[in-house]
């Protein structure tokens, strides 16, 4: 039996990001969210959803760019501190020591320190609620090279992603279970 439990965000894990921009005077900021994901593989899209109280909302809305970094579980201090205070009055890269690098396709801050940086170009702004949610287009994708298989595909072992439960903890990923759109095909051929 399963028992209805209300409407509930704790039990869907999510990938934390720390979203980079520059101020209106071009400061470099971060900001550390788990509402984000992919939602379009068409052009490639990413969606992050921001409090509009935010210093980055301002930014977002500006600029109409932002830069989304993956860190790694290494640097899982500095990625809960970017979501615990505001840019508006403290310089984040500096307490942190992380290294802000102008992106090549868009003006906004990458993390060196982080595996993964995307470049993102704002296409959507969608008021939901207590969150605004933005759709980025992924212009750029960097990535260490010591993440990738001789194939070109990255392997999420060796990024060593930060995920977080809603109800508070942050936790990393589990060992691969299958390969996707494999398992399936058995229930097709019967």
């Amino acid at each position: 039996m399963k028992k209805n439990i209300g409407p509930k965000l704790g039990i869907y894990p999510t990938p934390v990001v720390v979203v980079g921009t520059y101020d209106h005077n071009d400061v470099p900021n971060l900001v550390t969210l788990a509402w984000a994901g992919i939602c379009c593989s068409e052009p490639p899209s990413v969606q992050i959803s921001i409090r509009k109280s935010r210093y980055s909302h301002r930014a977002i809305t500006e600029r109409k760019m932002f830069s989304v970094n993956l860190p790694s579980a290494k640097y899982l201090t500095e990625t809960d501190y970017c979501g615990l205070v505001s840019g508006k009055e403290i310089d984040k890269f500096e307490v942190t020591g992380l290294t802000p690098v102008r992106g090549e396709s868009l003006d906004v801050p990458l993390v060196l320190e982080f595996p993964i940086s995307m470049e993102c170009r704002l296409t959507h702004t969608l008021e939901l609620g207590s969150h605004d949610l933005f759709v980025g287009q992924i212009v750029s994708c960097w990535a260490e090279d010591t993440l990738l298989h001789e194939t070109g595909k990255l392997d999420p072992k060796r990024i060593d992603p930060i995920t977080f439960m809603p109800s508070g903890e942050y936790f990393g990923i589990g060992a691969l279970l299958a390969q996707s759109h494999s398992l399936g095909k058995k229930l097709i051929e019967k």
